[in-house]
């Protein structure tokens, strides 16, 4: 009867965990839960792009096709060389505002370089500027070439 009772006191004792054994854990696991969801929330919020930087590039890349569509010759007619930086609402976009720059380039070198030209060539350089609501600029630049025929 002696042994049956060390054997079940023994049994209880390796069952389970002990206060001391939860108290570490629950002190580890309150050091690392907080900085596994900092780390979660910053690598969530480098993932997502925001509406409003979505609808900035999609104004943006509306104006690029909006002059591309144009004849080479023109572009710049059209769109001139723009006199002051300075920015101007987007119509229908409450909060956007844009601006864009058209201008020729020569393409040249070897290693080959990209430079404004104040001449004509058959290059045009075409840079969208587009501000969202909180102050983040989207920018999207193509380069139009004159095809043969044009």
């Amino acid at each position: 009867m002696k042994y049956l009772h060390k054997k079940m006191l023994n049994l209880k004792c390796k069952e389970g965990f002990t206060l001391i054994e939860l108290i570490i854990f629950i002190v580890i696991a309150g050091l690392f839960v907080p900085l596994a969801y900092l780390a979660f929330t910053v690598a969530l919020k480098s993932v997502t792009t925001p509406e409003s930087i979505t609808t900035a590039r999609f104004i943006a890349e509306q104006k690029i096709e909006e002059i591309t569509k144009n004849n080479f010759d023109t572009i710049l007619t059209i769109y001139p060389p723009p006199t002051n930086t300075s920015y101007a609402d987007v119509p229908g976009y409450s909060g956007y505002q844009w601006r864009w720059t058209v201008g020729y380039i020569t393409y040249s070198g070897n290693p080959p370089v990209i430079t404004d030209s104040p001449s004509t060539t058959n290059y045009l350089k075409i840079i969208v500027y587009v501000r969202e609501p909180q102050g983040y600029e989207f920018v999207v630049h193509t380069i139009v070439t004159k095809r043969p025929g044009s």
